[in-house]
């Protein structure tokens, strides 16, 4: 919080507390330790100062002409003054807090009157003055006061937004509720929709711990992203079961994804995963990290069905990815770490072509509106019509790029979907909003898998799961975010490690996960040796001894499809207009493929045309080097042919291998390809023959001509395609076509 905001709340502070009578050392303890809990320890005191300081001021004793304190109307007098103070404070910092904040504030003040249990009209007209000033709905208001104030009668809190988990149900059927048999209390967790915050309050005697901390009872307290609450005895609450209890009632598909006993071996026989085995259902965000060569986007390739496991099975509801493939088509999405953009084409083309191939049933009219909120979502509208680029011709930042990409597969939604670090090469902000983005899919019902390098620790809580891996493919944790800290703090014997982040400030070090799994051994001269204290096979062993794979039932329901897929025709439709506008907008393609053809018709017929030094004028018939020229015109749409086709579908190799989980037609890209290369190779041809056939006086022939070098610059471009999708580099291709061209010219 900065110093305006927080002098703002001390001053609220101060007039709420000097109601009634003044503070109660209740209440001061309580903004004593609202301090404490945000601020230094040297700027405690500062702060306390000022809440007394404002305190004092207006508590000044009002004397009447006799010097006698006044009685009559000062409560009343006093409050309509807070009030006004109370408006004027609120308006000075209601543009500077974001309205998640401005939750938070009203909840404090809840619990500063809570805290002494003095809930005088006085004191909640003045709350209620800042909730409407906020811009807090009555709705919202109303059930989060009833959530912080209410301790005893809980049967009134039957609010589709408030879960309550306890032994005995406090009320009938409505309510949200939790058994919990060893729970001696009532847990009470608030959602707020409208800032999709959740808060957690405990009323009774166990101890509870929340991330690390210690619950206070009859408190409420922010229940944030990767938090886990949990009792002495009973069951841990984990934010994510938690917020998909809320969304029960929402329509989501139910979803099962089994991962068991997978193996993966490279071709040099070394091994990439042992073992691994992974059982999620909906809604959930799972995090993959490890050292670099731990394996992290081998699984997840193995995952996705993009490589196939040398052991193991991988099943969504059921069905095994790798064996009944046709029934997954569509269902999985994968965002890999490349570049998966059409360089010529802007921002907004790229994702307007993507969306055509997916929905079939909308309008233009709506593909246009979710094209542009998938690119608001993700702060790219503003560059919509910039064209892509690429590396070496930049046009749009490397940060955007990689926000483009991830927009392709957000914009359909798929059941399960596989990125891979979605952050590296984005600033701070950035990587924050993407995995915000990642995260609302899952609340959504999604399955989302990503792996993760260097987290924040802001988006280190964000995940529901994190899958952890050693070097060599060792899976060495699976479970809570903030857990991962807390098991290899205690598995190294380390000091306060029953705490998984900061008591102050809350903050997570997920890089001391890994300080711990690498750390070296020390020789006698106090150098750090290439040995490992612990190996990844004694983690790997400890890991199977802390934790039981317990698999979620396959669900007996065929995996949702999110897709809509239009058909064949439609298909060739849009591969044809997507290419054909890449080609126009890149200028010097254009001008070097429609120009080659007439320059060179041009260089060639002047050579071949012969005119005898003795003949008045040039005679066709007299021409001897005709059937040189015809064996020149061959060899050059050869080459044109080949030169337009070898690199087609290489290009397109990343955006194929994208598509290929949407099921689209293999035929309709080919065919459009066919459909275009034809068409130019009709087009430079036809102005090769129509130049030279001038040049040299070739009356009556233009269509024969013109035929036979069409027919032979068709046959290259099928001949460059075939390479094209043989070889997995442009370099090999155009080392490839002397090789094809000369022997062609020798043997004709």
């Amino acid at each position: 919080m900065s110093e305006e905001i927080l002098k703002a709340l001390t001053q609220l502070f101060a007039i709420i507390t000097k109601q009634d009578g003044g503070p109660t050392d209740v209440e001061r303890k309580f903004v004593e330790n609202f301090f404490k809990a945000r601020l230094a320890a040297e700027t405690v005191a500062e702060y306390i100062a000022l809440y007394n300081d404002f305190l004092i001021e207006k508590r000044k004793k009002r004397l009447d002409k006799d010097g006698n304190e006044r009685k009559a109307r000062v409560s009343t007098m006093t409050s309509m003054k807070d009030s006004v103070r109370t408006l004027a404070i609120c308006k000075k910092i209601n543009k500077t807090l974001a309205q998640k904040q401005k939750v938070i504030v009203v909840i404090q003040l809840l619990e500063l009157i809570n805290s002494d249990k003095n809930f005088s009209d006085q004191r909640r007209e003045i709350i209620n003055t800042v909730s409407e000033v906020f811009n807090i709905q009555n709705e919202e208001y109303d059930i989060i006061e009833r959530f912080v104030l209410e301790e005893t009668e809980f049967s009134g809190l039957t609010s589709p937004n408030i879960i309550i988990s306890s032994k005995n149900k406090p009320f009938s059927e409505e309510g949200n509720f939790l058994h919990a048999e060893d729970l001696h209390g009532t847990i009470i967790f608030l959602k707020i929709p409208s800032v999709d915050l959740y808060f957690v309050k405990y009323v009774g005697q166990d101890d509870l711990v929340l991330n690390s901390l210690t619950v206070r009872s009859y408190q409420a307290h922010l229940y944030s992203n990767g938090s886990t609450l949990k009792p002495s005895k009973s069951a841990p609450y984990y934010y994510s079961d938690i917020v998909s209890h809320f969304n029960k009632s929402e329509d989501i598909l139910p979803l099962t994804f089994n991962a068991e006993d997978l193996v993966f071996t490279f071709p040099n026989g070394a091994l990439g995963l042992r073992g691994i085995n992974i059982s999620e259902k909906n809604g959930k965000l799972i995090g993959i990290m490890g050292a670099s060569g731990a394996g992290k986007t081998t699984l997840l390739n193995v995952l996705a069905g993009i490589e196939t496991p040398s052991s193991g099975t991988v099943k969504i509801n059921g069905v095994d990815i790798f064996e009944e493939k046709e029934k997954v088509k569509g269902v999985i999405g994968y965002i890999s770490q490349d570049d998966i953009l059409i360089e010529d084409l802007s921002v907004f083309e790229n994702l307007y072509y993507n969306a055509k191939l997916c929905f079939k049933n909308f309008s233009e009219e709506e593909i246009i509106i979710k094209v542009e909120s998938t690119l608001t979502n993700l702060g790219l509208l503003h560059i919509k019509h910039l064209k892509v680029g690429n590396v070496l011709n930049k046009k749009i930042s490397g940060g955007q790029r990689k926000r483009l990409n991830i927009a392709l597969e957000l914009i359909r939604e798929p059941a399960v979907m596989f990125v891979d670090e979605p952050t590296s090469g984005l600033s701070s902000r950035d990587s924050e909003n993407v995995i915000d983005l990642l995260k609302e899919l899952s609340l959504k019902g999604k399955i989302i898998f990503v792996v993760i390098h260097q987290p924040s620790s802001d988006i280190y809580k964000k995940f529901d799961k994190m899958f952890l891996m050693d070097t060599g493919g060792y899976p060495i944790f699976n479970g809570p975010p903030v857990e991962a800290v807390t098991y290899f703090k205690t598995a190294s014997n380390q000091i306060n490690s029953d705490k998984g982040q900061c008591s102050e400030c809350g903050n997570v070090n997920p890089e001391q996960i890994f300080d711990i799994v690498e750390a070296k051994v020390v020789n006698e001269y106090g150098k750090l040796t290439d040995q490992r204290k612990v190996t990844p096979t004694e983690w790997r062993k400890a890991y199977d001894q802390s934790s039981t794979f317990i698999k979620e039932s396959d669900i007996e329901q065929e995996p949702p499809n999110s897709l809509n897929i239009p058909n064949r025709i439609k298909q060739g439709i849009i591969y044809t207009t997507r290419d054909l506008k890449s080609k126009f907008s890149n200028t010097q393609y254009l001008i070097i493929n429609l120009l080659e053809a007439p320059l060179l018709a041009a260089l060639l017929a002047f050579i071949i045309r012969y005119k005898d030094s003795e003949a008045e004028r040039y005679v066709f018939m007299e021409n001897e080097n005709i059937p040189a020229y015809i064996l020149m015109s061959i060899v050059v749409a050869l080459f044109m042919g080949l030169t337009i086709s070898a690199e087609e579908i290489i290009k397109d190799q990343k955006i194929l291998r994208r598509e290929q989980f949407l099921n689209l037609s293999r035929l309709s890209y080919l065919m459009s390809k066919v459909g275009i290369l034809f068409t130019l190779s009709a087009l430079q041809t036809f102005m090769f023959v129509l130049v030279a056939n001038l040049i040299l006086d070739i009356e009556g022939m233009l269509f024969t001509y013109w035929a036979v070098l069409f027919s032979v610059s068709c046959f290259a471009n099928i001949l460059g395609l075939n390479i094209s999708a043989s070889f997995s580099s442009a370099i090999t291709v155009y080392i490839l076509i002397p090789l094809l061209l000369i022997p062609q010219m020798i043997l004709s």
